[in-house]
């Protein structure tokens, strides 16, 4: 499965659930999640994993490593309907504490 589909069903699910995330990546660099709240840096990058997800989808941190310039998380993802996890691997690369570049690699 390709890395836009994982991301299109994150939308949805999301925005069935009233929320919009037409700026999830704003033009500032900072990463929100489906109730809006912001996350930069590496620690906060972290804490996006493991907030709350849109109903009935489910991401699992396998690994996580970086510092404040480079993260990269292998994560397992998931929803209602999908018969087997998608393994992704997202790269992140931050400046200033903020987003400079996302990358979603499916495994």
């Amino acid at each position: 499965m390709k890395a836009v589909e994982v991301m299109k069903e994150y939308l949805k699910r999301a925005q069935e659930e009233g929320q919009d995330l037409s700026d999830m990546y704003a033009d500032h660099g900072e990463l929100k999640n489906f109730k809006g709240e912001v996350f930069k840096g590496r620690k906060e990058i972290q804490n996006f994993y493991t907030s709350p997800m849109p109903k009935g989808f489910k991401l699992t941190i396998q690994n996580i490593e970086g510092d404040d310039i480079k993260c990269s998380a292998i994560v397992s993802t998931t929803w209602d309907g999908l018969p087997n996890p998608v393994i992704l691997e997202e790269r992140l690369i931050l400046e200033n504490e903020k987003i400079k570049s996302f990358t979603m690699i499916p495994k």
